[in-house]
Order: C-alpha cells, then sequence, then structure tokens
C-alpha cells in the first residue's frame, strides 16, 4: 500500500472572565482531517494478493473543551 499522512490540529483560547476573577481557557481540537468518511484500509493480504486484514480508518472528529480555573 502507498504511505499515508494523517493530521490532527488544535487551536486554543485564553481569557479572563467576571472582571478578572474567574480564568478560562478553550480549545478545538480536530482528529484525522483529511478524513471526512470512515472506511476499511487493507493492510494484510494472502498469497494470492487477496486481502485478509483491514483496519478502520475513523472519519474527521472534533472536541471542544472550556476549563474554568477560580
Amino acid at each position: 500500500d502507498k504511505a499515508h499522512l494523517y493530521v490532527d490540529a488544535f487551536a486554543s483560547y485564553n481569557t479572563h472572565l467576571f472582571k478578572d476573577k474567574v480564568r478560562a481557557r478553550f480549545q478545538l481540537n480536530a482528529r484525522n482531517l483529511q478524513e471526512w468518511h470512515a472506511r476499511l484500509q487493507p493492510v494484510g493480504s494472502y498469497p494470492d494478493g487477496s486481502y485478509s486484514t483491514f483496519r478502520v480508518i475513523d472519519p474527521v472528529s472534533f472536541i471542544f473543551t472550556a476549563s474554568f480555573d477560580l
């Protein structure tokens, strides 16, 4: 099989809320940015060339987190 590139990224923002009494951090993580659909990828084959083993490639996922320090 040919080589594959998998890309993850994140962006975060720090700020203060409620007259600087609460520190807040907001973060967005993105995983598998190039994969918009789930698929099976062959990873093994029999001697005749037919596929024997597959792995699941997960689609892109986004995770948003917010944390606060009181």
